[in-house]
């Protein structure tokens, strides 16, 4: 990650935002956080995504948000509350964009991490993010990328934490959440599921199988178990 690629207005209108949204001291924190992160690595993940920038071949565009790397404070913040044996743990990020949450998942020590991303221009910059961040690491961590819609994706019966950073709206989640119900039923589990900046999505909230354990500024940590 050079300087220069960084510094665009892009960049610094969503700076001004998040300044606006939770004030001076916590988007530094935010910055400093993923500025390190990137440095860290020599990956790219904070420059964001429209997209009408994208090539996406799937009818449910529409119902997905722009590419924000998910920031490492947040996610740290968040992953704090949760109780997990990660040694022994699958983890997967519905819409992985360029690789960041599942990178962070990778330092926590996960077993395994699954990436699900509908933008094959995401999944070619989240690949070499990953090779990176191997070379860098000798990570022991299990990666797996892959080019398809969410709401077409097999839960696999490994996977018992389903990440969600706002990729998309409630129209595309509760085509998930019926795939989560389905996973359960043909491989019963105890799953969490972490949803963050849910911005009035209220999908998993509203479900009656998905138990609120935690809730905070940042989104929202459940619970959901096998139909008894």
């Amino acid at each position: 990650m050079k300087l220069f690629q960084i510094l665009n207005l892009r960049n610094l209108m969503m700076v001004f935002r998040n300044i606006r949204r939770a004030g001076l001291v916590t988007t530094l924190r935010y910055v400093i956080s993923d500025l390190l992160f990137d440095f860290k690595y020599g990956v790219e993940t904070i420059n964001t995504k429209m997209l009408d920038e994208l090539e996406i071949d799937s009818p449910n565009k529409i119902h997905g948000r722009y590419y924000e790397g998910t920031n490492a404070y947040v996610f740290a913040t968040m992953f704090s509350l949760i109780k997990l044996d990660v040694a022994n743990s699958c983890f997967v990020d519905f819409g992985s964009g360029k690789g960041k949450a599942i990178i962070l998942a990778a330092e926590k020590g996960f077993r395994k991490v699954i990436g699900v991303e509908f933008s094959i221009e995401l999944v070619d910059i989240c690949r070499n993010n990953i090779e990176i961040f191997k070379r860098k690491t000798k990570s022991k961590t299990e990666f797996e990328i892959v080019h398809m819609d969410a709401a077409e994706y097999e839960i696999p019966a490994e996977a018992n934490l389903l990440y969600f950073a706002n990729p998309f709206d409630e129209t595309l989640i509760a085509k998930v959440i019926e795939n989560i119900l389905t996973s359960l039923q043909k491989y019963p589990r105890q799953i969490t599921v972490m949803h963050l900046y849910p911005q009035g999505n209220m999908a998993f909230v509203q479900h009656p199988r998905f138990h609120l354990e935690q809730e905070m500024t940042y989104g929202y940590i459940f619970r959901v178990e096998p139909d008894r």
